[in-house]
């Protein structure tokens, strides 16, 4: 799958396809033009029903490096599973279907990898709508092209995840045992999988340059299903389970963990429909009171808006923060 069969590839490409045959194209083009040509591309074909699986036949056809996976439908976090298990290469990174990536991203992050021994490379991206990009500046106000502990920088955690900008290190991952919880669909299981990478990753490099497209204007994206009121909850479960088995890093991530968790809950809580706000602020309550009780919450980390909210919730309890807050907190 890389230009020489024998050659290890430096970066192995995960692309998890189901019926996006609208922007495919444009994200296969994207990648087979890398000017890091040691690279495979792996296409999952996650049971897709429209024309996507003869546009990845045409490109392995016409690349070598392209290999598709068939496989029957089982979701987001089972493609990439079955990707992990295959792939080659001593990078790996994912890229959504509907994006498409600069020529020079995986030539620019395998090469600060490289430089700099890391774990983890990761870069800004930007917001692609309509034709028009705007810079999406994620990673503003942490060290760039400096090698660095995320544990030494804890709050990065509460950065978008934008799961697609990153290389990461593929013998920490299995090292790690990091893989995606293999639940139904495409929505939020990226969630545990980046937060283990930051967890578990001891150099980390980032580049300020925005090396993604990512569109915002797929009409069928996964982030615009407001069904699965708990999905991102057992997400972050599982993240707090992994930290909690590493206590020396978990000391240092654990009070910026439920910072994000809050922030992450506040886009669910709007996301969902109104009818299932106290249902899920029964939930939010039960987690922050035993996070209270642990002495894991720090109200330094927390901005005054959201110190508020969370005190609200444990004082008031869940009925009545639902009804205050009928559309966000």
């Amino acid at each position: 799958m890389s230009s020489n069969q024998n050659e290890r590839p430096a970066v192995s490409i995960l692309v998890p396809t189901y019926n996006v045959e609208r922007y495919l194209s444009q994200c296969l083009d994207s990648l087979c033009a890398q000017t890091l040509e040691n690279i495979e591309i792996i296409c999952i074909n996650d049971g897709a029903t429209d024309g996507s699986p003869a546009i990845l036949r045409d490109f392995a056809a016409r690349d070598p490096r392209v290999a598709i996976i068939d496989k029957e439908n089982s979701g987001y976090g089972a493609s990439l599973n079955i990707g992990i298990e295959q792939a080659r290469g001593e990078y790996l990174a994912i890229a959504e279907p509907d994006d498409f990536a600069e020529r020079t991203m995986y030539e620019t992050l395998y090469a600060l990898a490289k430089q700099h021994d890391c774990d983890l490379v990761k870069s800004n991206f930007y917001e692609y709508a309509e034709g028009r990009n705007r810079k999406n500046r994620n990673l503003q106000g942490y060290p760039v092209k400096k090698p660095f502990d995320p544990a030494d920088e804890p709050r990065i955690i509460c950065t978008i995840p934008s799961i697609w900008t990153g290389l990461y290190r593929t013998s920490m991952l299995v090292n790690e045992g990091i893989a995606f919880r293999e639940t139904p669909g495409a929505a939020f299981q990226d969630t545990s999988f980046v937060l283990k990478t930051w967890f578990a990753a001891r150099r980390c490099v980032l580049s300020r340059k925005a090396l993604l497209h990512y569109r915002m204007d797929n009409p069928s994206s996964s982030v615009k299903t407001s069904n699965r009121i708990f999905v991102v909850c057992d997400e972050l479960a599982e993240s707090e389970r992994f930290l909690h088995e590493r206590p020396k890093r978990c000391e240092r991530f654990i009070p910026w963990f439920h910072v994000d968790k809050w922030g992450k809950y506040r886009w669910n809580y709007e996301r969902i429909d109104q009818a299932c706000h106290e249902e899920f602020a029964e939930r939010m309550a039960a987690e922050y009171r035993s996070a209270r009780d642990a002495g894991e919450l720090a109200k330094e980390h927390f901005s005054e808006r959201d110190w508020s909210a969370v005190t609200e919730l444990l004082e008031r309890g869940a009925a009545a923060f639902a009804q205050a807050h009928p559309e966000t907190f």
